[in-house]
């Protein structure tokens, strides 16, 4: 059985590193790629080193999931190493157009977030955005066809002598996979499972991409279905490897209920603007990813019933359902 070695990629991101797991044995594996940069590629030069290997020993690349510190530099791998790039059919069209499906996602992005805010403050959330977004889409290279073959999502790949299960787990994003070997109880998790809780970030809805997808319900239900996986170690998209997934799910389950509870009596107190219920619930701490997160308990709220939104001052202000 193929051991699974972390090789941690710089990105820009906040999180600082992104990891690409190696997996060594008839067949040399790569687990995600991180982005096309530089420093990325000579990060990834030298994690291979400490195994004895090149670039042009990797053999084959497995994306979890169409965000660019995971896949971003596949292409550069995979034409270096004449490698196959294996990508799940939800993660196709960003494989081989990322500058189309990108600018349909952009389209819900900050327009979502603007419509929180008062508009005299839309340069602040627009500095905010630019911030977290960064060089997105000049460290994402397109994956030339020839060298693509498709997994499915929801189904099997076999790596080295091992059968592993995909199992799809949206909400962070609704097309990353996560493989879980029966055998061991490894689980590569991608940005399902970290030692923090991921964000449901703004994308598309895979049934109409002009409409927001509201990710963190589906990534409550992928919490559901981890529990019943047998998990000894998780091998995560972020930070490092741990043990007791169980433990993790619970106490990041318990902490969205929390927090979304929390914003409910804000609500119920007579806190109707976005940014009233994410200072009272942040602290005034201003951090991209948490507003992501309130608009995720936001969600939750509205998807039970008990609150509604009015367009007043010329923004969306929010009030409980009597």
């Amino acid at each position: 059985m193929s051991e699974i070695h972390r090789i941690e990629l710089p990105t820009l991101f906040g999180m600082k590193t992104v990891n690409a797991y190696l997996l060594k044995g008839d067949e040399v594996v790569l687990i995600d790629s991180g982005e096309n940069t530089d420093a990325s590629y000579a990060a990834l030069k030298s994690g291979l080193k400490e195994q004895g290997l090149v670039i042009n020993d990797v053999d084959r690349i497995i994306i979890t999931h169409a965000h660019v510190d995971h896949m971003g530099m596949a292409q550069r791998i995979g034409s270096e190493a004449n490698a196959r790039v294996w990508v799940s059919e939800l993660v196709k069209d960003w494989a081989i157009n990322p500058d189309e499906m990108w600018s349909i996602r952009e389209k819900l992005m900050l327009p979502t977030l603007l419509s929180f805010f008062d508009p005299n403050l839309s340069d602040l959330i627009k500095q905010g955005y630019e911030e977290m977004m960064g060089d997105v889409k000049k460290v994402w290279e397109p994956i030339s066809e020839d060298l693509l073959d498709i997994y499915e999502s929801d189904g099997q790949l076999d790596i080295n002598d091992t059968r592993w299960q995909c199992v799809y787990m949206p909400g962070h994003s609704s097309s990353q996979s996560t493989f879980f070997n029966p055998l061991n109880g490894d689980y590569i998790s991608a940005d399902m499972l970290l030692r923090i809780t991921p964000t449901p970030v703004i994308e598309p809805s895979r049934e109409d991409m002009t409409k927001r997808n509201k990710g963190i319900l589906e990534m409550m239900d992928s919490y559901e279905r981890l529990l019943r996986f047998d998990i000894k170690k998780v091998y995560p998209g972020h930070y490092e490897i741990f043990e007791n997934a169980h433990d993790v799910i619970n106490r990041q389950v318990t902490r969205i209920d929390e927090r979304t509870k929390h914003c409910y009596e804000l609500i119920k107190s007579g806190q109707s603007s976005f940014i009233d219920i994410f200072n009272a619930l942040y602290e005034g701490r201003f951090h991209m990813p948490a507003m992501i997160m309130l608009i995720g308990y936001l969600d939750r709220l509205e998807n039970a019933g008990v609150i509604k939104y009015e367009i007043r001052d010329g923004y969306q202000q929010i009030f409980a359902n009597s």
